[in-house]
């Protein structure tokens, strides 16, 4: 996972314990504590995790929320 910089592997490192549904707002919680605190930054990591194939999608366009894939979990 070169492509990852060190703030985005340590919040999948996080996301891997944490499990469950990934959103933006999580994201982004969790994001502030790693100093960065934009939601813009948390849909960027969601979009980069999504096209590296670590999450997938799921629900509507309004209620859009992500899970990790098996990937990811490794």
């Amino acid at each position: 996972m070169a492509e990852l910089t060190a703030r985005q592997q340590q919040l999948l490192g996080i996301l891997r314990c944490r499990r469950g549904v990934v959103t933006t707002d999580r994201v982004h919680r969790v994001n502030r504590d790693l100093g960065a605190p934009k939601r813009t930054t948390a849909r960027h990591d969601i979009r980069t995790f999504h096209r590296a194939g670590l999450l997938i999608q799921g629900g509507a366009d309004d209620r859009r929320f992500y899970l990790l894939t098996k990937k990811a979990v490794r």
